[in-house]
């Protein structure tokens, strides 16, 4: 009889693919010259519509690549639960919040991908007079996609993470240093970034909370897998029990 999946399989499965996706995701957008796939306003939104006019079907690609990350990292938190769950019942929390951050984060990330498929090519070939009307447009979605943005990135990595980083130093599922990690990142990338307009330091120190998400969905996702196999893991029926592998 073919046995199901289990939901820690397929969710760190999922979490190192959520990476792959980001960097495959990241490297088109930046070969077709596109630097960031969410525009900002005024002068260098203008700019933005240039590079997407030039850029092609590689900014695409690179695009929906961004969003499938979504899509995964969604499923890859609710496989964080299937390992995570014995720190407490409001462990339920942590995938759900993040999931409602991912899904803001990816509809910031679906806006864009409308505008260059509609909007950059009616701004390119309008008058002064359209492209005038057309940028206040611009602008308004612009802005909101930054807001959404900001709004799910909050709840996922300065609420959720931090969860889930407490749970494992709770429950020693995988290593402590994977715990602290999701606690720096909920501190950086998602507390700190909130002051980020106030100062060009914690700016950059954002981006190091935003590159270590990345790298802690890709330890979950090994340290899952891992476990699978480890010789002091003992399978029962449809559960699973697995003794602390401390560090």
């Amino acid at each position: 009889m073919i046995q199901s999946p289990r939901l820690s399989t397929v969710g760190a499965i999922s979490a190192i693919s959520t990476v792959g996706c980001f960097v495959l995701g990241g490297v088109a957008l930046g070969s077709s010259g596109v630097e960031d796939l969410l525009p900002e306003t005024g002068r260098s939104g203008r700019q933005w519509i240039a590079d997407v006019d030039d850029a092609g079907e590689l900014f695409f690609t690179g695009a929906w690549l961004i969003i499938l990350m979504g899509f995964l990292g969604i499923v890859a938190l609710f496989g964080f639960y299937d390992v995570l769950q014995d720190a407490g019942r409001v462990m339920i929390l942590a995938p759900v919040l993040g999931a409602v951050g991912l899904t803001l984060v990816t509809f910031s990330h679906l806006l864009p991908i409308a505008m260059a498929y509609e909007l950059v090519p009616a701004y390119v070939d309008a008058g002064p007079a359209g492209q005038a009307t057309m940028g206040a447009t611009f602008d308004t979605l612009a802005a909101t996609a930054l807001v959404t943005n900001g709004a799910g990135n909050f709840l996922g990595w300065g609420i959720a993470l931090p969860m889930l980083g407490m749970a494992i130093l709770k429950t020693h599922a995988v290593r402590a240093w994977i715990g602290w990690l999701a606690l720096f990142v909920g501190f950086v990338g998602g507390w700190l970034s909130l002051l980020s307009p106030l100062s060009g330091v914690i700016e950059g120190l954002s981006v190091l909370g935003f590159l270590g998400f990345f790298v802690f969905m890709a330890s979950m996702g090994i340290s899952i897998l891992r476990r699978r196999g480890a010789p002091n893991r003992v399978d029962v029926d449809e559960g699973e029990v697995a003794r602390p592998t401390g560090d």
